[in-house]
């Protein structure tokens, strides 16, 4: 039970003394998220070679996967044409496989598989990819002074304000423009640290009551419901936070 939380770090670049930087690189992480985009590229490589006019039941799942992502990432943007919309259906489809293959990799046995999702350094790096995409939406879509006017605040662009009012306006930027930039960083931790906390949360609950009861019939149960069950909601929610991050972004 000492060793809840632990991880494989390498401190120096193999073979040498030369330090990495950032306190080193986490080896699991790092080795277990190459597997899954490398499962995630075989499988759809082998969903689109044999594409039939009459599907089978492996293209019929794979077309239901699709057609509701594509109405989920539709209904959410609400863009003028669905080509536009389709535009960031890769990103969110993509995105949830990833997440749910990391979140169920927890199910795997043998000290080599640790779920990427229990890393804050993986969680962070989406939910910084994820808002990044978001702000540059937003550019494209209203502009870098609109979007800059919206960082202001609602008082800053008041058109029928006149003498006392506009100025108070104006100097209300002091006040909500910081409060948004702050806002905008927020999503990011907040986006990140809660797959990471209920995905690291679940793995230590497993790990200790697996201890506590000597690996005997509980601990079953609490796979099914920390990897699996949490595993595909979690996985679910972070892709639709990020949906609609870039939804309110851009309108």
């Amino acid at each position: 039970m000492e060793k809840i939380g632990e991880r494989l770090i390498w401190h120096y670049v193999p073979f040498t003394d030369i330090a990495l930087p950032l306190g080193g690189v986490n080896v699991l992480t790092i080795l277990n998220t190459l597997m899954a985009m490398a499962v995630l590229l075989a499988l759809m490589c082998w969903a689109s070679r044999r594409l039939e006019k009459i599907p089978g039941r492996a293209q019929v799942m794979v077309e239901m996967y699709v057609g509701a992502f594509d109405n989920l990432v539709t209904s959410s943007l609400e863009l003028e044409t669905r080509r536009e919309n389709r535009k960031y259906f890769p990103l969110i489809t993509s995105l949830f496989c990833f997440l749910l293959l990391c979140n169920l990799m927890g199910f795997f046995p043998g000290g080599v598989f640790q779920g990427p999702t229990e890393d804050i350094n993986t969680t962070l790096a989406l939910g910084i990819m994820g808002m990044t995409i978001a702000t540059y939406s937003a550019l494209r879509a209203k502009g870098m002074l609109a979007y800059i006017e919206e960082l202001m605040g609602p008082m800053w662009s008041q058109e029928d304000a006149e003498g006392v009012a506009k100025i108070a306006g104006k100097l209300s930027a002091l006040f909500f423009f910081p409060l948004n930039v702050i806002g905008e960083i927020s999503k990011v931790i907040s986006i990140s640290f809660r797959i990471f906390g209920n995905m690291m949360g679940g793995a230590i609950i497993i790990v200790v009551v697996s201890t506590l009861t000597y690996n005997f019939l509980i601990p079953i149960g609490l796979n099914f419901f920390f990897v699996f069950f949490q595993g595909i909601i979690q996985a679910f929610v972070f892709t639709m936070l990020t949906l609609t991050y870039i939804a309110v972004a851009i309108k």
